[in-house]
């Protein structure tokens, strides 16, 4: 016999015994070792849809949040906008109130005047600084409070319940 036909011959041994395995183990794999890896499907498919469903439960608490959010700062621009129409107008304006203003005598007088509260007229151009003050410290922190109720609802998804 030659060295050619001793693989052919060795080869078709070869893969004659891996089906004869082949087979053999399948014939084992009925019974017991089915019903456990059916039990662990139906285990997996169990967690899946778990993470599934907190998956959801978590989208829409975010998408609860970022509905919150956004009314807040559109309600916020909404009186920003008023707020600035009024300046505008003249018809209102931000004020400084002071605390301590003597209201009697002068700071030279040695006489006792009464200590009272006052407001002074700021200029307009400081006045529409002070409103997009108000307004970039408003979106910050709606921006915060935002971040905070994801934060919280990410930890919670986490959570056993």
């Amino acid at each position: 016999m030659t060295a050619k036909a001793k693989l052919i011959l060795a080869a078709i041994l070869a893969g004659f015994l891996f089906g004869a395995g082949w087979q053999v183990n399948g014939w084992r794999l009925d019974g017991q070792h089915a019903a456990e890896l059916a039990q662990r499907d139906r285990q997996a498919l169990e967690v899946a849809e778990a993470i599934k469903q907190a998956g959801i439960e978590a989208n829409n608490a975010i998408s609860t949040a970022d509905a919150r959010a956004w009314k807040g700062l559109e309600d916020d621009k909404k009186e920003l906008g008023r707020l600035r129409g009024c300046v505008a107008a003249g018809t209102c304006g931000v004020r400084l109130i002071t605390k301590y203003v003597p209201t009697g005598g002068r700071a030279s007088d040695s006489s006792s005047g009464s200590v009272g509260h006052d407001t002074i007229e700021i200029d307009p151009d400081v006045q529409r600084r002070v409103l997009d003050h108000r307004e970039a410290i408003g979106e910050d922190a709606a921006k915060i409070d935002y971040l905070q109720d994801y934060a919280a609802q990410c930890w919670r998804s986490t959570q056993p319940k």
